[in-house]
Order: structure tokens, then sequence, then C-alpha cells
């Protein structure tokens, strides 16, 4: 089979490696379509960050969609599409105990400490596999892992129904919280960001949006019951927690490495809350993004920028996303 195989940094070549065989209570699925993420484009940059050392080269992509092959347990019929799996813990520690597998120090996520999407073939668990509904095309269906990732963020807003809402950052994961917050019954959602183009996608799906580098937008609202931190820019919880009202919570689902500060004392004393979210389980998460993609409460149209062929994963894929900062989300699909 054809896979885009990551060496290291800036180093990524699609070559012909054997197809993977399934083992006993495994599946083999086809490859419909493999979302690439700023993880993933973190690690083609600057890798290995997430990736271990000695695992090169392995096969990037967490966001994938597949269809069944074979599976020996009989989970599902060939042909079946599905969501696989991408979290895996190691089963027996506290956290996966709790199914928390998201937390487990021995933490597997696929694509990034195993061999991911980004090729034709893949193995995978079908027990933890969420089927796609009837009807759900594939380039829909690759939104489920970032959907599920915002669901699992918006979950960690305690009461969000009749609550108002801001989004900082309005790339494909910003959009998606925000769209999530709105579907759980924020009664205002606002997304601040300051890329025209961005800007303008965010409006037509019914959001007010606001620059935060533009002092008079950014002090327009404040005391906000919760907020969604997706841009991961320097300065961002400090921003968060400004605009956020006395008892709020920050969810901070954007990231980079380094160090961020913020008033300790005003923190403490206005009793806010600060919360990280990272994982998400298939049988939840990932169950209610696919809930909410199949009845088109989610809107991906305007959030699928291209989808490639695996041939072009490095140049239309990878680099563009480098150097496009308009674009949302790039697929690939390998039987192109």
């Amino acid at each position: 089979m054809r896979a885009a195989l990551w060496y290291k940094a800036k180093d990524m070549r699609v070559e012909e490696i054997p197809t993977p065989v399934a083992p006993a209570g495994k599946a083999l699925v086809k490859i419909d379509r493999t979302g690439i993420c700023g993880t993933d484009l973190e690690e083609y940059l600057l890798g290995p960050v997430i990736i271990p050392a000695g695992m090169s080269p392995i096969i990037l992509g967490h966001e994938f969609v597949a269809t069944i092959v074979s599976d020996s347990t009989g989970t599902f019929a060939p042909g079946t599409m599905v969501i696989p799996d991408g979290v895996i813990g190691c089963g027996t520690c506290y956290q996966c105990q709790r199914h928390e597998e998201g937390r487990c120090p021995e933490l597997n996520v696929i694509g990034l400490q195993s061999n991911g999407g980004l090729a034709e073939f893949m193995i995978t668990n079908p027990k933890r596999c969420v089927p796609v509904p009837a009807g759900v095309s594939a380039d829909v269906a690759v939104f489920a892992e970032p959907t599920a990732v915002a669901v699992r963020a918006v979950n960690k807003i305690p009461n969000v129904s009749g609550t108002t809402v801001a989004v900082l950052g309005s790339g494909t994961v910003g959009i998606l919280c925000a769209q999530v917050t709105r579907a759980f019954g924020a009664q205002k959602v606002i997304v601040y960001e300051p890329n025209p183009v961005r800007q303008e996608v965010a409006r037509k799906l019914g959001f007010e949006v606001l620059n935060p580098l533009v002092e008079k937008e950014m002090s327009l609202h404040k005391d906000f019951d919760s907020v969604l931190e997706c841009s991961g820019v320097a300065g961002s919880t400090k921003t968060s927690l400004k605009i956020l009202r006395s008892g709020g919570t920050a969810v901070l689902v954007g990231f980079r490495p380094g160090d961020e500060s913020f008033e300790l004392l005003e923190f403490i004393l206005s009793e806010k809350h600060l919360v990280g979210t990272a994982a998400h389980m298939w049988d939840v998460d990932v169950s209610a993004a696919v809930g909410l993609l199949a009845n088109k409460i989610i809107e991906t149209g305007p959030l699928l920028t291209d989808v490639i062929s695996l041939a072009d994963v490095a140049t239309k894929g990878f680099d563009r996303l480098i150097s496009d900062k308009n674009a949302f989300k790039i697929a690939v699909n390998p039987a192109l």
C-alpha cells in the first residue's frame, strides 16, 4: 500500500510499504479521508514534538474516516463506514479504569505514537469504532474527530444552556466549538478572530464576530460566562481570564509549547475556573460528534478547503497550510 511516512521535520515521503494484516480481534479498514490537523503540522515543521524518539519513520494522521475491509470480530460488515478510535490507553491504570484513556501515562494516539491514517489501509479495534450513518459523506465524516474535540471542550463548561460564550480563534476547531456551543443551548456566542477571511466564514454561519486586535472591539463585551480559547497564541490565557466573569470558566483548547502568565490574585479572588481539554472518548465525544454531523446540526462545508491525493500531501497539504493562513481543513483521499 501507499503511505505518507514522516522521517523528520519537513521530511515526509510517500512510499510503498506492506499492507498491514489484521490479527485476531482487529479489523482492516480502507482509509476514505484523513484530515491534516494542527498537531500534525507541528510535527511536520518541528518534530518530533509528541512523536516518541526513535519512532521515525511513522505514518501521521489521526482525523480519519474509513471503511471496513475485514473484521474478525464480526462487529461490522465489510463496506461499513466507521470512525476508528484514535485514543488508546493501557487499559489498566487509574485513568483507564475510569474511562479517561486520554490521560493514560502510556497513551497511544494513533498517528502520533503509532501509525495513523495517511495511508491506504490501517488496522483498528472494531469494538471501539463509531459507525457513520447512511447518507453522511466521507467529506463530512472526516470532521468527526475535530468535532469530538469541540464536544469535549464545550462539555467542560458547566450549564452552558442560556449563557454567553466567547470563542477566541476561528480556525477549524474554533468554528466547530462555536457551533457546538450554540447547539448545546448557549444564548449568545461571540467569535473573536483577526483574519478577515475567517471572520467572514464565522459571520456566514450566524455568529457575531469581533477583532481581538482592535482594543475598542475587544472591550465591547466583558463578563462572559465562559470562554473557549482556540487560538493558542501567546497571551491568550490572560485575555480569556480578563473577559471572563467572576466564577466563570475558561477552557483552553488551542495550545503551543511554552509558558503562559496571568494575574494570580485577581484569578483567585474572582474564583474563576481554568480548564484544559485535549483527549476525547470514542463512545462519548466521537459518538456525539457523529450525531451532530449526521443531523446537519454542525455545518462543515465552509471548513473543507481542499481534498487532495496522498501523493500531494506534503506540497498541497502541509506546505499549503503553512503558507496559506486562509485555509481551514485539508483532507487527504488515498484513492485519488
